[in-house]
């Protein structure tokens, strides 16, 4: 698992953030959950410079689980 550059209030990076997401059909794949960990990281950075982070995401939208569902696409 790729740990990722961003953690949440609780302590939980963004690796660990994609890793929980509970998806049914088919299991995610070693390298879907880096890319999407790295999809989620590249987002941060850019909400990052509007002073936006992982858990303001949290209280508008599944932003962890959107990665991965767009990178096993």
């Amino acid at each position: 698992m790729i740990i990722g550059r961003h953690t949440d209030r609780q302590g939980r990076s963004t690796g660990e953030r994609v890793t929980a997401v509970d998806r049914a059909g088919r299991p995610v794949t070693d390298a879907e959950h880096a890319a999407a960990t790295r999809l989620l990281d590249a987002l941060l950075d850019a909400a990052a410079d509007h002073g936006v982070a992982l858990d303001d995401w949290d209280r508008a939208a599944d932003l962890p689980g959107a990665c991965l569902d767009v990178t096993r696409r």
